[in-house]
């Protein structure tokens, strides 16, 4: 069987108009877009595409890795990125193409996901559906005292969205803080891996401690519980980004 060579593509998204990055039955989604781009770009009649992973409806994305094969007799170039930026629309957008070995995989080569969460105090028209407007303060201190629970390995269950497929509940954590900006605050997060809606769940546990109707110590009760329902109600997709994806053939770039 003939190995054909493998890309990877780097894009970015705004999730706001679509059901996900998976594609989805009569559902705009952001693969169905890439797929449609690349099949004019390539002149193909059918094109698939692995994504680094899924993403909830309206979730964004300022660094999205995908693979996909290619038969052509010629190598693939940068004429690819600038054929698929004239046909995407304009909330997604290709930011290079990479050769990558063979056996290269958007998913299950990761060896680390960050996520960025966004909220803002003040009604904006800039930030609509770009980050969460939650107008009490939050007390960034006692967020960071409860995030330092979630460092390391170990069972992130009462994190993840009842009916996962996930074969572990078991994720390591290597950095989970809060920081107060200008308009309100983000908390950046980065792993090994996440379970389905484990950030945005994570986040509104912090919002419950944040607001004062639970001291730090909850993050560790929660963790310990090992059910859904022991953790805050996830926070709106709108203020979540996927940013930071790392694979060790990929140099990082600034």
């Amino acid at each position: 069987m003939e190995i054909l060579p493998r890309y990877f593509l780097e894009i970015a998204f705004l999730g706001t108009a679509y059901r996900g990055w998976q594609l989805q039955p009569d559902r705009p989604s952001v693969q169905a877009e890439v797929e449609r781009a690349m099949r004019l770009v390539l002149r193909r009649e059918k094109v698939s595409v692995v994504g680094c992973g899924r993403t909830d409806t309206g979730v964004h994305a300022s660094r999205f890795f995908l693979h996909f094969d290619h038969g052509g007799e010629a190598p693939l170039d940068d004429r690819l990125v600038y054929g698929l930026n004239s046909l995407l629309p304009d909330d997604i957008g290709v930011k290079r193409l990479i050769a990558v070995p063979d056996d290269a995989h958007a998913r299950f080569s990761a060896t680390e996901r960050g996520y960025r969460y966004r909220i803002h105090r003040r009604k904006d028209p800039f930030l609509e559906g770009r980050s969460h407007l939650l107008r009490p303060a939050l007390d960034v201190e006692a967020m960071n005292t409860a995030c330092a629970h979630l460092l390391g390995r170990q069972d992130f269950s009462s994190f993840c969205k009842a009916g996962s497929d996930a074969r572990t509940m078991l994720c390591e954590v290597r950095r989970a803080r809060w920081t107060a900006t200008p308009h309100g605050c983000e908390f950046e997060v980065r792993a090994d891996r996440f379970l389905r809606n484990m950030v945005r769940a994570i986040v509104g546990t912090c919002l419950l401690i944040g607001r004062g109707h639970r001291p730090p110590e909850h993050m560790a009760a929660v963790l310990a519980a090992r059910d859904r329902s022991a953790a805050g109600k996830s926070a709106p997709a709108r203020g979540l980004y996927l940013e930071h994806i790392t694979y060790p053939f990929i140099p990082e770039v600034a």
